[in-house]
């Protein structure tokens, strides 16, 4: 029983075999090719000679079919042959696939630019196969959609900028609850500015305290000028009988400054009891 080879290989072949046979597969393509690009030169002059609005229009088709060659054929090696007579390198293209060479003459090879860059890549002599004529056309169609759909997602993206820069702005008006000050506050704050001018005429002139020497300078000069207040208005303590026969004016501002004097100490109090830097006049 003989072993049949049921696959082909030039690798199953000793080299010299393998060389013979490479050549003559390259001469019967040689052979075909030109086969081909002849049967196209045929095809177009008898076309062209039939051509035109006379009395032989569409006797081409007729003869064609009467020959026993399909218009699709026929169509197919004129369109080939066009394309190797105007190409520079036509060897190049006869020692092409005749599947290839059809591929690239159709005349739709070139109606888009992915078409139109595969068909130059087998003219360049970059693709030798009509599997890798698709495969390229493939990854440039791809790349081509992919690229129209980010400049229609940039598009839609610019009308919606152009659309908000155009709107009008939204005017919002917010209401806000503005609280009545408490009239003792207010009552307060005026008998302060009486008998101690406005508070903004000690701005610049207040210091905070916060290194311990300072303090205990600030201590000691806050209770010398209260010792000093103490002996200049000691003796008010005894004025009874004076004051009982002051004049009520008169007796309301001594209670104004009175309670201004008390509104202070506890202040200073309650300053103290927080444990917070102090503010003292200076």
């Amino acid at each position: 029983m003989t072993n049949e080879v049921k696959t082909f290989s030039y690798e199953q072949l000793d080299e010299n075999t393998a060389k013979f046979l490479r050549n003559k597969e390259n001469k019967m393509r040689e052979i075909v090719g030109k086969a081909y690009t002849d049967l196209g030169r045929e095809l177009k002059e008898a076309r062209d000679r039939l051509a035109g609005s006379n009395q032989y229009d569409g006797m081409f088709d007729k003869w064609c079919s009467t020959i026993g060659l399909k218009k699709d054929l026929v169509y197919r090696l004129i369109n080939r042959f066009e394309l190797i007579a105007n190409c520079e390198d036509q060897k190049l293209l006869e020692d092409l696939p005749v599947s290839l060479t059809y591929e690239i003459a159709r005349p739709s090879a070139e109606s888009t630019e992915p078409k139109r860059q595969a068909k130059q890549a087998v003219l360049n002599g970059e693709v030798k196969t009509l599997k890798e004529y698709r495969e390229l056309l493939a990854e440039k169609e791809a790349a081509e959609a992919a690229l129209k759909q980010a400049e229609r997602e940039a598009d839609i993206l610019r009308d919606k900028l152009e659309r908000v820069e155009e709107a009008e702005p939204e005017i919002r008006t917010e209401y806000v609850e503005v609280k009545t000050p408490d009239p003792e506050l207010v009552a307060e704050n005026e008998r302060y500015k009486e008998l101690f001018g406005d508070i903004s005429m000690y701005e610049g002139r207040t210091t905070r305290v916060t290194n311990g020497d300072a303090i205990t300078y600030t201590v000691y000069e806050f209770s010398e000028d209260v010792r000093k207040f103490v002996e200049k208005y000691g003796h008010l303590t005894h004025f009874s009988r004076e004051f009982s026969e002051m004049i009520d004016e008169g007796k309301e501002e001594y209670r104004k400054a009175i309670h201004a004097m008390q509104t202070l100490m506890r202040s200073i109090q309650g300053a103290m009891d927080e444990k917070e830097p102090i503010i003292i006049n200076g």
